[in-house]
């Protein structure tokens, strides 16, 4: 309610943000190493990995639209960390949504590059949000997420450039995400959390959007953004280590290092009067769900079957 009132931000999410120093010595590094041949087995993979953690360092995260320190910040961090971690290969998140490196090996044509720069966000997906002609009661209709991609470029100076464009392997990657978010969700409870909170804020920019609460004559004040209410705080996280990892293809070390994040815009839902639509159906619930006669002080009830 607070992201979506007068002096909120109306959006919220979080990115991991490669440092440019760290990418410009990895980059250096993959290509001397593919020049000087294939990895020895065993110790020498671990070595190359271990140098690889370390030559990138660390990823800054970014927050915008909610307070660091809130529950909401901490589920955007880790669904989207974890995310990263299945599409490298480092999380099984089951057999139908294969890593990037799975992907791979199944191609016959394998080209990848020496370093590839992944991009991989996490969004908001509606098919429609349904209401009554008064615009009293709604229905959110084909309420998911989705996963978007994009390749990206990595100079000699290790600053990252936006191409626009995915290619096949990392529009699969983001399809298969998307197309079984629900099956994930099931089995890693974080990201049921994360659809929860893209469903609440469509519902407080709802609210916004079609002043319900003044048309209520709710005032909010505890919940409104300089109300009573203070939700629980946890430690902010500034800094995240870095989600990376290889494979040998053809005798040549491929390194994907992604970087992405998690974006919350409920206004290419709210304000596109193409989802908006009236139902018949909504009407009719609205119709049912009046408030009865309640005892002095109760603001609630529950909606007869």
């Amino acid at each position: 309610l607070r992201t979506f009132s007068d002096n909120g931000e109306e959006i919220f999410g979080c990115s991991f943000d490669p440092r440019a120093e760290g990418l410009a010595r990895v980059k250096e590094f993959v290509t001397q190493s593919n020049a000087r041949g294939p990895l020895s087995a065993g110790a020498g993979v671990r070595n190359y990995t271990k140098q690889l953690k370390e030559k990138l360092g660390i990823q800054d995260i970014t927050l915008y639209g909610v307070p660091d320190t809130s529950r909401v910040a901490r589920v955007l961090i880790e669904a989207d960390y974890r995310m990263k971690l299945i599409g490298i290969g480092k999380m099984d998140a089951g057999k139908n949504i294969p890593s990037y490196f799975d992907l791979l090996a199944q191609e016959s044509n394998q080209s990848g590059m020496n370093l590839e720069a992944l991009r991989w966000w996490l969004t908001m997906k509606y098919d429609s949000v349904l209401h009554n002609p008064q615009r009293t009661a709604y229905q959110v209709v084909g309420s998911s997420v989705l996963c978007q991609s994009e390749n990206q470029i990595v100079t000699k100076e290790g600053e990252r450039l936006r191409t626009g464009q995915a290619e096949k392997l990392n529009r699969e990657f983001a399809a298969n995400f998307t197309e079984h978010y629900q099956e994930l969700a099931e089995q890693d409870l974080v990201y049921a959390d994360l659809q929860n909170i893209f469903d609440l804020a469509l519902v407080a920019a709802l609210m916004r959007n079609e002043q319900l609460a003044n048309r209520a004559g709710w005032e909010m004040t505890a919940f409104a953004a300089n109300g009573a209410y203070r939700p629980a705080e946890f430690e902010p996280a500034h800094t995240v280590d870095t989600v990376v990892n290889h494979r040998v293809f053809n005798g040549k070390d491929v390194v994907v290092q992604v970087a992405g994040g998690v974006r919350v815009d409920t206004n290419s839902v709210v304000k596109n009067q193409q989802n908006l639509k009236v139902s018949p159906e909504v009407g009719a619930v609205s119709a049912q769900s009046k408030a009865p006669a309640l005892p002095v002080g109760r603001w609630w009830w529950d909606l007869a079957n």
